[in-house]
């Protein structure tokens, strides 16, 4: 059952989590040692995904697809349980478009105008996650302590050369899990995050297809017939 507060705030964690699935594109946790030319990348994904977000006694959870193309494009579909279309994102660079179909409107801007207090925040917590080294390219097994390319002090811990855990000193956690070689690849198909106000956010990625053909139209977002309001106007559902 999904809770008011949380009905309230799925536009933006619907945001959230299309950044969030970024980061699956390249990063993974290797059980047994996984083989894989170092170096190696996600240049493009399509794949199902379910998504389950959960804060004390109230949770959700939908299920969809995604497409990525790298470096910067990206689309998330939520599916209802009879295969319409209830929300979609799109991102193409540093433009954002989030429709939502059941309300018939669409919010379209910058990243940089979405809200900076709340829900609005969590992109920038997205955005951390994604911030990792190449497969192979760093410590092999281990944990260390460094600034990230954000300038955030982090910890975050290897094996085989593949990042496994990522924490910040306000108690965020992100967790990558469950990997395959697909292509050649290594992917996540589990990435949980655990936030510092006891959120729980998880992803699942299901028959991915890697570095395959992707149309640039794949990434066009359908606004005909919608009403469209600045992204910012997501603050109001907070």
């Amino acid at each position: 059952m999904i809770g008011p507060s949380m009905k309230r705030h799925f536009p933006l964690l619907f945001l959230f989590s299309i950044f969030f699935l970024a980061s699956g594109c390249a990063i993974f946790t290797p059980k047994p040692p996984l083989e894989y030319r170092p170096g190696v990348q996600v240049d493009t994904l399509s794949a199902g995904v379910s998504l389950s977000i959960t804060k004390g006694e109230q949770g959700m959870g939908a299920n969809g697809f995604l497409l990525y193309r790298r470096p910067d494009r990206m689309r998330m579909v939520i599916l209802s349980p009879f295969g319409t279309t209830i929300m979609e994102t799109v991102v193409v660079g540093e433009e954002v478009t989030v429709v939502d179909n059941s309300k018939g409107v669409a919010f379209r801007g910058l990243l940089a105008e979405l809200p900076q207090q709340g829900q609005g925040d969590t992109w920038r917590q997205a955005r951390w996650v994604m911030e990792v080294p190449a497969p192979g390219s760093s410590l092999r097994d281990g944990t260390v302590e460094r600034t990230g390319s954000m300038g955030l002090k982090e910890r975050v811990t290897f094996e085989n050369g593949l990042v496994v855990v990522k924490s910040l000193a306000n108690g965020d956690e992100a967790h990558y899990n469950d990997y395959e070689l697909v292509n050649g690849v290594p992917l996540a198909t589990e990435i949980i995050m655990y936030s510092h106000d006891g959120g729980r956010f998880r992803i699942k990625i299901t028959e991915p297809e890697v570095n395959t053909d992707l149309a640039p139209e794949a990434f066009t977002p359908h606004v005909d017939n919608l009403t469209i309001y600045p992204l910012s106007a997501l603050q109001g559902k907070q």
